[in-house]
């Protein structure tokens, strides 16, 4: 199902049509927030002295060029003040409901103006999205957070968790909207169930709309490739990798302006949620890094030093030694103190981040193996 809009403002007369939900919730967003011009899909598109907008559903996008082919030839775009071609209300219906009332619950920019008169509880340090059936793994998280940073229940939103949900007689939309935009950190739990959430969806994009400190947790054995729309750019770490976990811990403090306890209080936690995503299974060990990964390295070498040192040639140079003696380093393989699931997430990590890079790659993994290292020691 995709999203048909009819906006309507003093200056001009417009749709935005066949859009997702990620699109949707930036539209949403910038009403919500008061912001007269948003993007979507690189076009510019503006709120300013805003009249109505309506939102209708549209359920066959795979039919929407026939939909579109036949309002032409019934002659039903209007032209607009601006000379632009729309399709009003009536004419939509005809793809889907309209569902409006279900986005759009105040006036133009209600949300912004709540803040600003403190009607809405600004002293929340997290919000954790989730969905419904991750409650188990929302606790879990919450549990290891509390135990990092000894921070008061009080203090963290998540309304699935028992002594973390809204309290009694709180307007739901409203206090939720509220929170997401306040909270000093915004924590996204990413699952296969929460991806298709559309509560998930819609606070994920909301989050993410104001920029804002904005932390996927990815908590699926099926790792990044749940990531889509405009958080599939931000970095996600996994809670199903002990580093990351530590890593998420610091970036939380960071954020919140904390640090972390020792580790040591809080590890065998970690195991436990790392255990509970997995649910119980052991992990299958990865086949070991084949150094015919560098086969073709040299050419991607000489490619990229081009491309960055185009009119410098001392500097090609000195890039293609440098890359050249990482490989070397890198072909020498597993430590001798790590396992081979242990080097080969390592591994696998670097090459995603750094694929044309060999250089950063070797660092990257030198700052992995000690950060385990270390964590072993703890």
């Amino acid at each position: 199902m995709t999203y048909n809009l009819y906006i309507k403002t003093q200056l001009d007369t417009f749709n935005i049509l066949n859009i997702n939900e990620d699109d949707l919730s930036i539209v949403i967003n910038s009403f919500n927030t008061g912001k007269e011009e948003f993007f979507i899909g690189g076009k510019k598109y503006w709120f300013k002295k805003l009249f109505e907008i309506r939102i209708f559903t549209f359920n066959h996008p795979d039919k929407f060029q026939d939909f579109v082919m036949l309002a032409q030839s019934k002659g039903l775009f209007v032209t607009g003040f601006s000379g632009s071609k729309y399709l009003k209300p009536v004419v939509l219906r005809e793809g889907g409901d309209e569902v409006t009332r279900e986005f759009i619950k105040g006036d133009f920019g209600y949300l912004s103006k709540a803040l600003d008169k403190n009607k809405i509880n600004s002293d929340m340090d997290i919000f954790i999205s989730h969905c419904n059936s991750d409650i188990e793994i929302a606790k879990s998280v919450i549990e290891i957070v509390r135990k990092a940073f000894n921070i008061e229940s009080k203090k963290i939103r998540c309304t699935s968790v028992p002594g973390y949900k809204l309290p009694a007689g709180a307007s739901t939309d409203e206090q939720l909207k509220g929170e997401i935009f306040s909270s000093k950190a915004f924590i996204g739990l990413i699952t296969r169930d929460s991806i298709t959430s559309t509560y998930v969806l819609f606070e994920l994009g909301a989050r993410w709309g104001i920029d804002l400190p904005l932390i996927p947790l990815i908590c699926d054995k099926s790792g990044v490739s749940l990531l889509s729309g405009p958080i599939k750019n931000i970095n996600a770490l996994s809670a199903i990798d002990s580093s990351d976990m530590l890593q998420f811990l610091n970036d939380l403090g960071d954020i919140l302006d904390l640090k972390p306890e020792n580790p040591s209080g809080y590890i065998a936690d970690i195991e436990k949620l790392k255990n509970l995503i997995l649910g119980g299974q052991i992990e299958d060990i990865p086949e070991p890094i084949d150094n015919s990964n560098y086969a073709d390295a040299d050419n991607v070498i000489k490619a990229q030093a081009e491309i960055e040192w185009k009119d410098d040639y001392n500097m090609r140079i000195h890039y293609i030694e440098e890359q050249r003696a990482a490989i070397e380093k890198l072909k020498k393989g597993k430590p001798a103190d790590l396992t081979e699931i242990e080097f080969n997430r390592i591994r696998e990590r670097a090459e995603y981040e750094w694929p044309l890079d060999y250089n950063m790659r070797l660092y990257e993994e030198g700052q992995q193996i000690e950060s385990l290292r270390k964590l072993k020691n703890i």
